[in-house]
């Protein structure tokens, strides 16, 4: 297994979102199962909203929205974990969106940027 990431030749047409793998063997960092309220912002048209974030790792999250958001968005978080500071300030963008029951919506977004500081606090807080 290689720590590099494998490119695709010229020739070769990039994977579409239905080729993506999102297993666990294909991720850098853990994922952790929470239940933290999360709001966020499109940072394309400004919009705003709030939902669950049900899944969390240094590199991303899953969240349920009550509206869908399309896939390469880039989005503005703000993750309230309950430990007695302020929310958890991230960016990233959509890489995944599905229907989730009649009224809600899964989405997954990548960080721009993991910030292994801000996951501590979600880590120690798991730990309790």
């Amino acid at each position: 297994m290689s720590l590099y990431p494998r490119f695709k030749s010229d020739g070769q047409k990039a994977a579409d979102a239905k080729e993506v793998k999102t297993s666990s063997e294909q991720r850098m960092f853990s994922r952790f199962r929470v239940n933290f309220p999360v709001r966020f912002r499109n940072l394309n048209v400004g919009r705003r909203g709030e939902g669950l974030c049900t899944d969390i790792g240094a590199g991303g999250v899953s969240m349920e929205l009550h509206q869908d958001i399309e896939p390469r968005t880039p989005v503005e978080m703000w993750l309230d974990i309950a430990d007695g500071f302020e929310p958890i300030n991230l960016r990233g963008r959509v890489v995944w969106s599905r229907k989730y029951g009649s009224e809600s919506n899964r989405t997954g977004v990548v960080f721009d940027c993991p910030r292994l500081i801000a996951f501590s606090r979600v880590l120690k807080l798991l730990r309790k």
